[in-house]
Order: structure tokens, then C-alpha cells, then sequence
């Protein structure tokens, strides 16, 4: 599923074609997302500029002149597809499509939804396992939803203080799925958790009240350290993810332990242990971290 890094490059690399046009026709190909069909649904996209597309979270949202919000969550498959006449711009997971330089054929077989942009351009929404979503949200409904995530690890009210104030009430979570409580930090996933807690040398499964204030703010540091360098390499890429040009991420390659279990840690030469953690395959070297 693609985290924040990754989420961020497709909005990065698709806000420019898309902010000061606006939708003129919607085509429903898949019944679960009917309710954007709906004749009074359509009235308020239709014809409404986009004024800004910017992302929350994992979620990737089109920001309307009328105050309504389309949002859309990849999940494990979805795909944004930017399509005209001369070239095109894709990101989420890969298909063959994506791996084709040549100009691909878009509706597929994986194709949910498209629009038709005043430019002449198309935005496709495809998803071959059907999980991800797309839902035109209000005021209010995009209001409570925010409501229910949590802070943004690269925005201002990110401070030390808020991380520490989340660690301090948690003290018998461990410190790895507390870190991927979308209720607490929103965007963070397996990949860049492993890599924070490898960075802060934090085990994950550490209880949360057992960490220190100095540990903390090293975590607070690796975090934000992560996740900007994940997106100034246009995010992680192994099998499912590609960014808005159709390109694996390149943060692969900075990777300190995830994915990398049983090979040397590159600090202390020690094998690396993998574990399952709160259902999730977990990285860590059992030397370096504590």
C-alpha cells in the first residue's frame, strides 16, 4: 500500500495537470461507485473547477470550487492514471501498463471510473482488487473525516512535545504498531516505521512507556528525517508502487533494514532479525536497536 512518501509524488507530479480544470463528464464503470453517478452527486462535480489537489494521510484529494472533496484511496492496487494525446502520468501499483513506454490504452479491464477533463485530458481511477476508494465528501463529511486521523508527521503541529504526548498515553502499546495507528500519526506505514525505529535504534517492539525522552527525540528526528528523504527520492518501490511517471521510487536503495532480514546490518555488520508484529513483517537489527 503506498505511504505517505509515495502518496505525496502522485500528487506532486499531478497537481499541475489538474488544478484550473474541471471535470465534464464522469463514466461509472464499476457499480461500487455508484453513488458518484447519481444525478445530484454529478450536479456538484460537474463543471466545478479544481482549485487544489493535495494529499491527507494516504488519501490523495481533489479539492473542488464549491467546497465538496473527491477522495481517493489506492489501498493495494489502485492506480491515477493522467492520460491525453501525447503522453501520460500514472502512479499506485504497477501494471503492465505502467511498465510500457509506449503509449498505453486506457479504459482496462482494472478501470473503476474516468474523467474527462475541460482540457481534453482523462483521469482514470483503476483498481484491479477493487479495494481502494473514491468518495465525494462535503464540508462537514471531509471535516469529520479529517477528524479521525491523526497528526501529520511533516506539518507544523508535528512537534516533539505531540509525539511524546502520544507515546506518554500509550505506555503498553509497543512502539511499532502505535507508530502505525492512522488515529495518531496519519501516512506512516510498514516500511518508514521500520526504518525510523532502526534510525532512533528502537526496537519495535519496545513498550512505548519504557522509551526515554532522549529516545524520543531521535524518533521525533528519524521520522521527518525518513519521510523527506523518501519523497525527495519520489518514494520505496519493491513490487507494488510505481510514482506519477510510471517509475519505481529510488528510496530502495537507502533502505536500512526493511525487507533486508537475515543480511548484515550496514551499522554493525550483524545479521538483521525479521518478526511479525502486530501483523506486519518487522525489520530490525537486534544489536544496534534496544
Amino acid at each position: 500500500m503506498p505511504e505517505l512518501p509515495e502518496v505525496q509524488t502522485i500528487v506532486n507530479d499531478l497537481q499541475p495537470l489538474l488544478v484550473n480544470k474541471f471535470i465534464v463528464r464522469i463514466k461509472i464503470i464499476d457499480h461500487r461507485l455508484k453513488e458518484l453517478a447519481e444525478a445530484n452527486n454529478q450536479l456538484l462535480i460537474i463543471n466545478q473547477p479544481i482549485i487544489n489537489l493535495f494529499r491527507r494521510a494516504k488519501n490523495l484529494v481533489i479539492q473542488l470550487a464549491n467546497g465538496y472533496y473527491l477522495v481517493a484511496h489506492l489501498k493495494m492496487t489502485g492506480q491515477l492514471v493522467w492520460l491525453n494525446q501525447q503522453t501520460w502520468l500514472a502512479g499506485g501499483h504497477p501494471t503492465k501498463d505502467l511498465a510500457d513506454q509506449a503509449l498505453p490504452h486506457w479504459p482496462n479491464k482494472s478501470t473503476r471510473l474516468m474523467f474527462e477533463l475541460s482540457d481534453g485530458s482523462q483521469l482514470f481511477f483503476n483498481d484491479t482488487r477493487k479495494f481502494g476508494w473514491l468518495k465525494l465528501m462535503n464540508q462537514q463529511q471531509w471535516t469529520d473525516y479529517q477528524q479521525s486521523l491523526g497528526l501529520e508527521p511533516l506539518e507544523k503541529t508535528f512537534l516533539l512535545t505531540a509525539l511524546e504526548s502520544i507515546i506518554k498515553q500509550h505506555p503498553r502499546s509497543k512502539i511499532k504498531p502505535l507508530l502505525l495507528n492512522q488515529h495518531q500519526i496519519a501516512g506512516l506505514g510498514n516500511i518508514y516505521v521500520d526504518e525510523s525505529l532502526f534510525m532512533a535504534r528502537i526496537r519495535p517492539n519496545r513498550l512505548a512507556g519504557k522509551i526515554k525522552l532522549l529516545e524520543i527525540k531521535k524518533l521525533h528526528h528519524s521520522i521527518i528525517d525518513v519521510l523527506t528523504r523518501a519523497i525527495a527520492s519520489r518514494g520505496t518501490s519493491f513490487s507494488d508502487y510505481r510514482d506519477g511517471q510510471g517509475q519505481r521510487g529510488n528510496f530502495s536503495r537507502q533502505l536500512q533494514v526493511y525487507g533486508r532480514g537475515q543480511q548484515a546490518c550496514f551499522n554493525c555488520g550483524g545479521p538483521l532479525t525479521k518478526i511479525k508484529l502486530a501483523g506486519r513483517g518487522t525489520h530490525f537489527c537486534p544489536h544496534c536497536q534496544k
